[in-house]
C-alpha cells in the first residue's frame, strides 16, 4: 500500500460467489475445504474473501502475511473463537486450545516438560515402543501381508504418547482392547467433527454420536483419575519426583504457577488430554505421509538407508538420541513430507482487534484463514515444488521448514513445543524402517487420496515391507 494510502476494506476484496444466506457454507466440503481454498486462490490471487453463513472470512496464501498474523498472536490473533469453547465442553482445554493469560501460564510448563532433557531421559522408553512396531511389521513382512500404514502409526503414536504423558503402558502394538485408546479414537473423532460444524447443534439436541462420546468422555476420565491419583501417592512416597518428574503428568502435578498455585484438576486432564490428542494423530500421519512418499521413491530409501547405515550401525533400532543430529536426511524427508502433506494446511485465526492484514483494513472479530500450503507449492518459493524432492533441505539450515511455508510446527509464540518429541518419535521409526526393510506400495481400496480430518491424513494408504538384504 502507498505511503498515505487508505487501507482497503473487504469489500474491495474479490472472492467466490455464494448463495443468499448460507454463503459459500455449500461449497466448502470439510474433508477437501483446504484444496477448495487452494482452487480459489489460484482464481483470486492470495488474499479474498468467502463467506461461511452469515460470518465473513478473508483468506490469504501469502506466507509472509501467515507469517504476520502468527507472530501478532496472541495480542491480535488469536485461534478461532470456537475451538476454546468446545475444547471446554469436552474437558479439553489444554495448551492447543488456550488463549491470553491460561495460555502463557500452561505454555511455560509445557517448555519445562517437554525439554531436551525430558526427552533424553524418555527415549529408552521410546524406543523399546519402536521395537515392538519392528516385531509387529517382521511378522507382516515374514507373511507377506499387506500393512494399513496409518492404523499401525496410530497405534504406535497412542503407545508413546500415553506412556510419556501418564507413565501407562497402553501396548496397543501388541494387544486390542486399551480402554484410553479406544475413548481417544472417540474423543478424536467427535472433537473434529464439533470444530468443523457450522452449527453447535448439540447444544439443544443430542444425537447418538453425542452421547457414544459421552460415554468416551466419563471412561477416560475415570482411567486418567485414576493414574493422576496414582501419581500423587508416587510423588508423595518418592518426594524427589518432584524434581525430576518421569512424565508429563507428573510435571503438571508438581509444578506452580508464578503465584505458587499448583493446576486444578481440570488444567491437569486438558492438558494431559492435548498432549495424547496431538501427538497421536500429528505424528502418525506424518509418518504415513513419509512411507507413501519413500514406497513411489526407490532413490530416497538409498539415500535413507545410507545415512541409517552411517549414523546407527549394524543395530535394528536407533538406540542413541547424541545421534540425532547427524540424522540430517530424516529430517529431510520429514520436512519434504510436511511441505507437501501438512499437518495444518490451514490455520483459523480471529482478530482480537481492529488490524491490518497486507493493507486491508480487518475489524474485530473478523476469521482470518492461513491457507499456508498453497504458498508451498508455487515456484516463487520452491523449485519444481509438485516434485518429491527431500535433498532441497540438506542446504538449508536444519530448523527451515518451521520458517517457509506451511509452517508445520506453527511459529514464533505459538510454535508446538511438542516439537522435540515429535521429531524423536519421526527419527526413531524412519531409522527402523531403513535398518530392517524395503518399502514397496500396495494395492488398496482405492488410491491414495488426502483427507481433512482435523488434521491431514491419508486415506487408502497400504504398503509391503520386505525384509531387507
Amino acid at each position: 500500500m502507498a505511503e498515505g494510502a487508505s487501507p482497503r476494506t473487504l469489500d474491495d476484496l474479490p472472492g467466490p460467489d455464494g448463495l443468499p444466506l448460507l454463503g459459500n457454507a455449500l461449497q466448502l466440503p470439510a474433508a477437501r475445504l483446504h484444496q477448495v481454498l487452494e482452487d480459489w486462490a489460484a482464481q483470486f490471487g492470495p488474499m479474498y474473501t468467502i463467506r461461511m453463513g452469515p460470518r465473513r472470512a478473508v483468506v490469504t496464501t501469502d506466507p509472509a502475511l501467515a507469517q504476520q498474523a502468527l507472530r501478532e498472536r496472541p495480542e491480535k490473533f488469536s485461534r478461532i473463537t470456537n475451538i476454546e469453547v468446545i475444547a471446554k465442553e469436552l474437558g479439553m482445554n489444554g495448551l492447543f486450545s488456550a488463549e491470553g493469560e491460561h495460555w502463557r501460564r500452561l505454555r511455560r510448563i509445557w517448555i519445562s516438560a517437554l525439554n531436551a532433557a525430558q526427552i533424553k531421559t524418555y527415549f529408552p522408553r521410546l524406543t523399546e515402543v519402536t521395537g515392538r512396531l519392528l516385531g509387529r511389521w517382521q511378522r507382516a513382512a515374514t507373511a507377506g501381508e499387506v500393512i494399513d500404514a496409518q492404523a499401525d502409526l496410530m497405534r504406535y503414536t497412542v503407545d508413546v504418547s500415553v506412556r510419556f504423558a501418564l507413565g501407562h503402558d497402553a501396548n496397543t502394538l501388541q494387544q486390542d482392547g486399551d480402554i484410553i485408546q479406544n475413548q481417544l479414537h472417540e474423543v478424536m473423532a467427535a472433537a473434529g467433527r464439533r470444530f468443523r460444524a457450522s452449527f453447535p447443534y448439540w447444544r439443544y439436541v443430542r444425537l447418538p454420536a453425542d452421547r457414544r462420546l459421552d460415554r468416551a468422555r466419563a471412561s477416560l476420565q475415570l482411567s486418567v483419575g485414576s493414574l493422576i491419583d496414582q501419581a500423587r501417592a508416587r510423588i508423595a512416597a518418592n518426594p524427589e519426583l518432584a524434581k525430576h518428574p518421569a512424565n508429563l503428568l507428573e510435571a503438571l502435578l508438581v509444578t506452580r504457577d508464578e503465584a505458587g498455585q499448583v493446576l486444578s484438576d481440570a488444567d491437569i486432564f486438558g492438558n494431559t488430554m492435548t498432549l495424547l490428542l496431538a501427538g497421536e494423530d500429528t505424528t502418525a500421519n506424518t509418518l504415513a505421509w513419509m512411507m507413501h512418499f519413500l514406497a513411489l521413491h526407490p532413490s530416497a530409501q538409498q539415500a535413507l538407508r545410507a545415512e541409517v547405515d552411517t549414523v546407527v550401525g549394524a543395530d535394528s533400532l536407533w538406540r542413541d538420541p547424541a545421534q540425532a543430529d547427524r540424522l540430517r536426511y530424516v529430517e529431510a524427508l520429514m520436512s519434504e513430507a510436511l511441505r507437501l502433506k501438512p499437518v495444518a494446511p490451514a490455520f483459523f485465526l480471529t482478530a482480537l482487534q481492529d488490524v491490518q492484514l497486507g493493507g486491508v483494513a480487518l475489524p474485530a472479530g473478523t476469521v482470518v484463514i492461513l491457507a499456508t500450503r498453497a504458498a508451498a507449492l508455487r515456484e516463487e518459493h520452491f523449485e519444481q515444488p509438485l516434485e518429491f524432492r527431500p535433498e532441497r533441505w540438506l542446504s538449508a539450515p536444519p530448523q527451515a521448514y518451521a520458517q517457509k511455508p506451511p509452517m508445520p510446527f506453527g511459529a514464533f509464540a505459538r510454535v508446538c513445543p511438542g516439537r522435540n518429541l515429535a521429531v524423536t518419535e519421526i527419527k526413531s521409526v524412519a531409522a527402523m524402517l531403513a535398518r530392517n526393510f524395503e518399502i514397496e506400495p500396495a494395492p488398496g481400496p482405492g488410491p491414495v487420496q488426502e483427507v481433512l480430518n482435523f488434521t491431514l491424513q491419508p486415506v487408502n494408504l497400504r504398503v509391503r515391507l520386505r525384509p531387507r538384504h
